[in-house]
This record gives structure tokens, C-alpha cells and sequence, in this order.
């Protein structure tokens, strides 16, 4: 009996729980994206555009119109809630990714097996962009248009944070790294009783006995402070990291253990490493989209990529396979889920494609 095939179930995925739930004015745009850009390297949006089958010049305006459609991000939004890969109960990596001048503010789901499922994104113009005058014309363009920005990073993170409690219905833990412990972040997260761990800076000042004390200078592990006029607890793990420093994690989780939240707060990092395998194995590092939309479709159509691909490894073998297999004794390399299942992927295309040559099938 031959073994459970991941295209097939990628497949019945995309048959039974997206294509359902496209509006009928983009019943071919969105299979178009799936095709050119779910699932597949970046070589450019139009070299992608133009392998779908289709002519060269319809593939190429066909991509142009995935990209600067304004709607579609909301519809990929509401698509992507549906396949309910997050609960109430899971916690969820909040961080940006810098895209050559535009930036990515994404929510991904732990999987505490390495790599976090990409729930939600918004984008914008980056504030990395240079305002020299010798900057490049691309670059003079993008740092104007970032500079015409109405709202700043905190505001624009406040109303992402609105829009997945709106998306959701209800409110995930939420586990942030430095960078976002302003204090509308966590007055509006405490006020919604919304969990919450955001990494604090050593230095960052917090109120201990009615006394402004720095972080770093907290005599206990487990200590309760108030920050933002709210009564919160910060928890200080074993010492961590290259330079040997621990983690200061502010919470509003009172009732969990410290070693619990130093554990929650320790699969963060799978988020970076999502984002590593979106620009260094899907490619997207090279990408050098212009518009905030642009990149936001793109990543979501990259994301489903990475869902799909996470639901059809799980329902062929189950997480308790894919754990055994990140976990191969006498292995050089340990590898990710994500490779795992991309490398079984093209091991089956393989097949169908070069079997009668290689003698494989």
C-alpha cells in the first residue's frame, strides 16, 4: 500500500477549506496566487506569475493585479482565521521583519517543534530607509512616502492588535520581544484582558514598592511592579543568551509558574526562524517590492504556503511523527518540520516527474 501523499492532501486542503470561501469576483485571481506563489521559491513575482501555464503577458498582468489589489489582504485575512490554527488558548509570536524597505508586523501561532505558523500580517514602509542624499531613487521615493505616514509604529501596532481580536473574536496570549513594551500596548492589552509577555530592556524603568527601579536592579526573579499605572509582574529568567544576560519578561499572567513563562517566553524565537525560512528558502530576501500592499499580498500568499504545508504534513502523519522526525539520532543537521515536509514535497514531485529516469517510483 503506497504511503499518504502531501500533494494530495495539500490538495483536498485547498479544495475544502480555501477555494470555499473566495468571493466569486476573485474565483481565479486567488487559485492564480496560490499557484504562483503558495508553496514556491520566489524567483521574481513575474518569473513565478509566468510558470502557472498561462501566456506571458497574461501571467504578468494577472500578477500585477494580485499585487495592487487593495482588498485582497482582508480576504486573505479571513481565510487564513477560518482554517482556526489558533484558540484562545495559544500563544501567539508578535514581531516585525524588514523587507528591503518596507517592514511586516506578523502574529504567528507556537508550535513548540520549531517554526510558528504566520496568522496574521500587516505592512508598511520601514523606518530603515535611508534619508541620504545619495540614497538610491527607489529609496528616495519609499522614504517620502514613510515620512507622509499619518500614524506611528505604536499606533499602527494598536490597531493591527484591534484588527486580529476583531478577525479572531476573541484574544490569544500574546508574546512579545523588545520593542514593544510602550505603554498604550499595554494599557490597551491589560484593559481587554489580553495575556500578555513582552520582553523589557534591562534598563527599562518600572515602579517596585511605590519606588522607580531599573530592571536590572529587581532583587527577586519573580517580582510585581507597576508599569503604565497597571499592576503587572515581571519575571527574570536564568541567565541567557551570547552575552550571558537574562530575559526580564513583563506579564500580566499572574498564575502561571516563572519556569512556564520562561518556557513561553523561550518559543518566541519560532518566528524569527519563520521568518528565516521565508527569506532565505522561499527567497523572498531578494524581493524589491515599492508598496506596502504589494508585500502584504505576497506574504500572505506565502504564509497559506506555509499553513498548507503544516496542515497536510500533520493530517498525513500526525505531530507526534513530525517530532520523531526532527529528532533523527546519528543526523549531521537537525532539521526543521518546515524542511521536512517542503524536501518530502519535492520528493513526490520528483517521483511523478524523473521516476521512469532514476528508477524511483
Amino acid at each position: 500500500m503506497s504511503s499518504p501523499s502531501i500533494l494530495d492532501a495539500t490538495q483536498k486542503i485547498v479544495q475544502t477549506k480555501i477555494l470555499p470561501h473566495i468571493p466569486q469576483v476573485w474565483a481565479r485571481l486567488v487559485p492564480f496566487g496560490i499557484a504562483a506563489l503558495s508553496l514556491r521559491p520566489l524567483i521574481s513575482c513575474n518569473a513565478n506569475a509566468r510558470t502557472t501555464g498561462i501566456s506571458r503577458g497574461a501571467a504578468e498582468v494577472k500578477m500585477a493585479r494580485l499585487l495592487a489589489n487593495a482588498k485582497l489582504p482582508d480576504t486573505m485575512a479571513d481565510i487564513v482565521a477560518k482554517l482556526e490554527l489558533v484558540t484562545e488558548h495559544s500563544y501567539v509570536n508578535v514581531d516585525h521583519s524588514d523587507f528591503n524597505g518596507l517592514v511586516a508586523l506578523v502574529f504567528a501561532v507556537q508550535t513548540w517543534i520549531g517554526r510558528a505558523l504566520p496568522i496574521f500580517q500587516e505592512t508598511a514602509y520601514s523606518g530603515k530607509l535611508s534619508a541620504r542624499d545619495d540614497a538610491s531613487k527607489r529609496t528616495k521615493c519609499m522614504r517620502k512616502q514613510y515620512d507622509a505616514q499619518t500614524t506611528n509604529e505604536t499606533q499602527r501596532t494598536l490597531a493591527s492588535l484591534c484588527r486580529l481580536r476583531e478577525l479572531l473574536g476573541f484574544w490569544p496570549k500574546l508574546v512579545f520581544d523588545r520593542g514593544f513594551g510602550d505603554q498604550q500596548i499595554i494599557r490597551l492589552l491589560h484593559g481587554e484582558g489580553a495575556t500578555f509577555y513582552i520582553r523589557l530592556k534591562a534598563g527599562r524603568l518600572v515602579e517596585i514598592a511605590g519606588q522607580p527601579v531599573r530592571m536590572s536592579n529587581a532583587k527577586r526573579s519573580d517580582e510585581r511592579v507597576v508599569v503604565a499605572g497597571v499592576a503587572l509582574r515581571v519575571i527574570r529568567s536564568p541567565k541567557n543568551g551570547k552575552d550571558d544576560e537574562p530575559w526580564y519578561i513583563l506579564t500580566n499572567d499572574l498564575s502561571r509558574s516563572r519556569h512556564k513563562i520562561v518556557r513561553v517566553y523561550y518559543h518566541r524565537f519560532e518566528i524569527e526562524e519563520t521568518f528565516r525560512d521565508i527569506k532565505s528558502v522561499l527567497g523572498l530576501r531578494r524581493t524589491k517590492l515599492s508598496k506596502p500592499n504589494s508585500l502584504q499580498v505576497l506574504l500572505w500568499f506565502v504564509m497559506l504556503g506555509i499553513l498548507l504545508l503544516y496542515l497536510a504534513g500533520v493530517g498525513i502523519m500526525g505531530v507526534s511523527e513530525l517530532r520523531r522526525r526532527l529528532n533523527q539520532p546519528h543526523s549531521k543537521k537537525r532539521l526543521s518540520w518546515y524542511r521536512i515536509l517542503m524536501e518530502l514535497r519535492e520528493q513526490e514531485i520528483g517521483r511523478l516527474s524523473y521516476g521512469s529516469i532514476t528508477g524511483v517510483g
